[in-house]
């Protein structure tokens, strides 16, 4: 049967739950830099395995996973790692102090303080959900789409197996 109808209403049904993921992620307040948000995508492409079901992906940058459900601390004193606050100063063009000699004296000065900072801290930092709230919210949108998609997707091939049949639901130009 060709699925059609349902590939198209699958892809924008995702891109439905993209926008609503980046809404949550403004309303929820865990919008910092705005790369998570701007990473979340539909990966624009509907496959269908060798069973005949069909799979659509979303992607986002690694750490939307420990936004939505938290993530533990490095633990007590314990410095950060320095890769990325040196990619994070490139990324916000924060010029160095001139307090410090170079950018790797005024880097470990960055991972000192928050290290102090972090001190005691070993519990999960407050998780802020977005990836199954986002699909719940989409929820009653998608289930139309996908069921309409569907039903003409079988009253199309029906009208093909069988045509000019007192029996044909509705005729392509004019559905429903």
């Amino acid at each position: 049967m060709d699925t059609k109808k349902l590939r198209q209403a699958l892809d924008i049904s995702l891109d439905r739950v993209a926008e609503v993921m980046v809404n949550l992620l403004f309303e929820n307040g865990s919008v910092v830099s705005g790369a998570l948000a701007k990473s979340v995508q539909d990966d624009n492409n509907v496959v269908e395995d060798q069973s005949g079901k069909l799979f659509g992906e979303l992607s986002m940058l690694s750490y939307g996973a420990d936004v939505d459900a938290g993530f533990r601390f490095r633990g007590t004193g314990k410095l950060p790692p320095e890769k990325p606050i040196r990619d994070w100063i490139q990324r916000k063009r924060v010029t160095r102090p001139a307090k410090f000699k170079n950018e790797k004296n005024w880097i470990w000065a960055i991972r000192m303080n928050i290290g102090k900072k972090n001190n005691g801290r070993t519990a999960q930092t407050k998780p802020y959900p977005f990836i199954d709230e986002s699909f719940k919210k989409a929820e009653p949108v998608i289930t139309k789409a996908l069921t309409e998609a569907g039903l003409k997707d079988v009253t199309l091939s029906f009208n093909r197996v069988v045509p000019k049949s007192k029996y044909t639901l509705f005729d392509e130009g004019n559905p429903f």
